[in-house]
């Protein structure tokens, strides 16, 4: 017999020490607990957070960083994700990318791995809106001693912005008609936003960087990266007085002319 074979009936022999069965109750345990975190985290139930999170959790984030410590972790949810009463971030997993995996030492399980994809939704309270974001994630979960798990590690990575771009079409404005919407509006979601004549469109800052909103009606300007549309309100007399943001069809901010 070759090298080559007798590696392969080697591997194929030893296979069954490394596959251990599943456990489908244990799988069901981990993901009730996995889903009732982040059914807190969605309802900013801070004390079934802290049952079900370890004293010593880690939780990796690649554009927060590190946060250590259940108090850490639960007080961040409580200032980044229910600070503002105006506004909702929503988590949901994406059931077709989740698997969960059981880790055993010898014969027994000791934790679990749930990993996968998942979306965030953020905009107004009680406006519906489709997910905004995305992420990966791995969470890992400990099992106690009387058999309850407990989340350990955390990592969400990957973050990017869910595209729905807008095929509008643009359509030409003189100089007179642009300059009626520049200008300083202060509105509800994003505060200040100032607008600014840039060609032949309008130009705005969004979180620290500069947006083209692109003419797609006397009053209606559009984002080709994103299906997001300001509709700019009072101005058949002269300057716009307040304008509407839209994101796919719903209202998500308004504002007046500072």
């Amino acid at each position: 017999m070759s090298i080559v074979r007798k590696s392969f009936a080697c591997i194929a022999l030893s296979a069954p020490l490394f596959a251990l069965a599943q456990n489908p109750g244990l799988l069901a345990e981990v993901k009730t607990a996995d889903a009732a975190y982040w059914q807190a985290y969605n309802d900013c139930d801070y004390a079934t957070l802290d049952r079900l999170t370890a004293e010593n959790v880690e939780f990796y984030h690649d554009l927060g960083g590190l946060t250590s410590g259940r108090a850490a972790l639960t007080d961040s949810v409580r200032k980044n994700i229910c600070g503002r009463p105006d506004m909702a971030i929503r988590r949901t997993a994406q059931d077709k990318d989740v698997q969960t995996y059981l880790l055993n030492r010898g014969p027994d399980v000791y934790a679990a791995v749930v990993t996968g994809r998942h979306e965030f939704t953020q905009g107004p309270k009680g406006v519906p809106l489709p997910p905004n974001g995305e992420a990966q994630f791995t969470m890992l979960w400990l099992r106690n001693a009387d058999k309850t798990w407990t989340l350990s590690r955390v990592l969400s990575y990957g973050h990017k912005a869910i595209q729905r771009a807008n095929d509008s079409k643009a359509v030409s404005l003189n100089e007179a008609d642009l300059e009626r919407f520049a200008g300083s509006y202060a509105a509800t979601i994003q505060k200040v936003l100032v607008f600014r004549r840039e060609g032949g469109n309008l130009s705005v800052e969004i979180g620290g960087r500069p947006v083209t909103l692109y003419p797609k009606g006397a009053t209606t300007f559009f984002m080709k990266e994103r299906n997001i549309e300001v509709e700019f309100r009072g101005a058949a007399d002269g300057k716009a007085t307040g304008l509407v943001v839209r994101q796919d069809g719903k209202q998500v901010d308004e504002g007046k002319r500072m």
